[in-house]
């Protein structure tokens, strides 16, 4: 899964095997979250909207990629 810890709150935010949803972990539990921030199930009732869509977005999927698949280099 490709993820990020959130800043303020520590929690990370991972996308799914499918590409599907977001799985936030967190010291309170779990949740699955839309690419919009919407609650699907677990523990966890909120979730980031803008974290949840910028990880689906074609950016965050960028975001993500190895080394050698790097669009551009980042410094």
């Amino acid at each position: 899964m490709r993820g990020i810890k959130h800043p303020l709150t520590n929690e990370i935010y991972e996308v799914s095997d499918d590409g599907e949803n977001i799985i936030v972990s967190g010291s309170h539990g779990s949740g699955t979250f839309t690419f919009g921030g919407k609650w699907i199930s677990g523990e966890l009732k909120h979730a980031d909207p803008h974290l949840c869509g910028w990880l689906g977005s074609e950016r965050g999927e960028n975001r993500f990629r190895d080394a050698e698949n790097r669009t551009r280099r980042i410094s």
